[in-house]
């Protein structure tokens, strides 16, 4: 299947790059990260690789103002409101927060949302639950002042925002074959909204690469997770009537915490471990939260001495800045 037309937003490739300080501290496999925190685009991480796809798409359609969601510090979202900016598309966001309300003194992505110029609505959980429909609500007063809204569903996670990173993993095995030729791998990466491990699983599916994707769910049941990235796979084999993707995949959601943007002391301990031994700036809510599972099947034996994983790095270091620590972290500053 050929990918959809996109503009060029991220610099790439991204590199790669190996984590000789934390494989030894670790002493399990040997460790690379794949640096998404470096896409550049007002330091998008990985969103940028699927709001290329999005908005070319939304420009062939003539639209100029763009419409999604996500909570308040969505790091999908501050990239899509950064991305219009550069394009010249108004946006509107409607953001979760616990109580419905504006958050107050805008920090971390939200603050970014707001530089950006982007338009914020708040609303509560349980509304949340209908995005999809507020969505459309909003598009059709868009429509209604003689506006072309565009909508991207959360986190651009569909059949079009999943070639984000089905192109992402080619880019990712010319790299291996060149620094290891013949040698495979286990990518391990932060799942949520699906369309990130749909790109990865598609690109292996449809290729000769011999790896093997873990998606480290950030918050939700591998239940939930399996039954979005089948439906970004239904929707995007159905036009041509293609096979749907089966590669070499396990879906784990044994290291979500205390859930979906809450962090733990161990989990801020392991994140502020990697910094120290990388450099790497991590976020509380996806990068770290992975990181620490990654770790805790290290210790559990899960690979051995002579495996290479590769890590990636999905960005969203703004959020770190928005985070409370919620103990007397010694590295609390």
């Amino acid at each position: 299947m050929t990918p959809p037309e996109r503009i060029t937003l991220a610099r790439l490739p991204t590199p790669l790059e190996r984590l000789d300080r934390l494989s030894a501290a670790w002493g399990g496999p040997t460790l690379w990260v794949k640096r998404d925190d470096l896409t550049g685009f007002g330091l998008s991480g990985n969103k940028v690789r699927k709001l290329e796809f999005h908005l070319a798409a939304a420009r062939a359609a003539g639209a100029d103002t763009v419409i999604t969601c996500g909570a308040a510090q969505s790091n999908h979202c501050r990239t899509t409101a950064i991305a219009c900016a550069r394009l010249g598309m108004a946006v509107q966001l409607v953001l979760r927060t616990p109580d419905g309300l504006d958050p107050g003194r805008p920090v971390g992505n939200h603050l970014l949302d707001r530089l950006a110029g982007a338009e914020c609505r708040y609303v509560t959980p349980s509304d949340y639950a209908h995005r999809d429909e507020i969505m459309a609500g909003i598009a059709a007063e868009v429509a209604a002042v003689g506006g072309r809204p565009w909508v991207i569903p959360e986190g651009a996670s569909d059949a079009l925002g999943m070639w984000g990173f089905a192109m992402a993993m080619d880019e990712l095995a010319g790299q291996l074959a060149n620094v290891m030729p013949g040698t495979s791998v286990t990518v391990w990466h932060a799942a949520s909204s699906g369309a990130t491990t749909a790109g990865m699983g598609w690109a292996l599916d449809r290729s000769e690469l011999d790896h093997r994707l873990v998606a480290s769910s950030v918050g939700d049941t591998v239940g939930d997770l399996e039954r979005r990235i089948d439906v970004i796979w239904s929707d995007a084999a159905s036009p041509t009537g293609d096979v749907i993707p089966r590669p070499i995949m396990e879906l784990v959601d044994d290291h979500v915490g205390l859930g979906y943007g809450q962090t733990t002391e161990t989990e801020w301990d392991t994140q502020a471990e990697v910094t120290r031994l990388t450099g790497l700036i991590l976020d509380p809510t996806y990068t770290g939260k992975a990181i620490h599972g990654l770790r805790v099947d290290i210790a559990a034996g899960r690979f051995e001495r002579d495996d290479h994983v590769v890590f990636w790095h999905t960005g969203g270091g703004f959020a770190v800045f928005a985070a409370t620590v919620p103990f007397d972290h010694p590295n609390r500053g």
